[in-house]
């Protein structure tokens, strides 16, 4: 059996089959299993969170931003990320939290709390929980088992946002969550 037969021989696990390859190759078929895997992982997700259109951003942050942008957090929840016109790093997020309880809920609150040294204020009529707080620029509300958080509410703004314009942003989310 000459060299290059040798070299692939095929093996009965992909460890040792990687053992026995070049680096290139190795580099190769780790980066075919890794797109496999995140292409799987963002199928799996059951909406955007891509809830609004900038014309409708308009009233609440004082500026119309640029179309949102879909993607996955680090946690591989969605986001959408909301970009300030002729502003570079500005954004207003929003994000679904697709595994969320009471706990986590309140906790989140708690963190924003803590973070900002500011109280929150609760927003009744939303979902099955919302809050607004203003010193973290944060919006969360529960429906049933999935969180909404909407950031940047105060450094993604060119005006302050009041609890009556949290409270809208967030009921209007929540009512297209339900429609995904």
């Amino acid at each position: 059996m000459g060299k290059d037969k040798s070299r692939i021989l095929v093996s009965s696990t992909l460890g040792h089959y990687l053992n026995t390859r070049e680096q290139p190759m190795k580099t190769k078929i780790l980066t075919v299993l890794m797109l496999l895997w995140s292409s799987t992982a963002f199928a799996q997700q059951p909406g955007t969170a891509c809830f609004y259109a900038p014309a409708e951003l308009t009233e609440f942050l004082g500026h119309t931003p640029g179309a949102g942008v879909a993607s996955l957090d680090r946690f591989g929840m969605p986001h959408c990320k909301y970009a300030m016109q002729n502003a570079k790093g500005i954004y207003f997020y929003a994000y679904i939290r697709t595994k969320c309880n009471q706990a986590w809920f309140e906790g989140r609150v708690k963190l924003h709390q803590s973070t900002s040294g500011k109280p929150g204020t609760p927003l009744n009529g939303i979902g099955d929980g919302a809050s607004f707080l203003p010193g973290a620029g944060t919006a969360l509300a529960r429906v049933g088992a999935q969180c909404i958080e909407l950031s940047g509410l105060r450094a993604g703004a060119k005006r302050v946002v009041t609890a009556a314009d949290a409270e809208k942003l967030l009921a209007l989310a929540v009512a297209r969550i339900g429609k995904q």
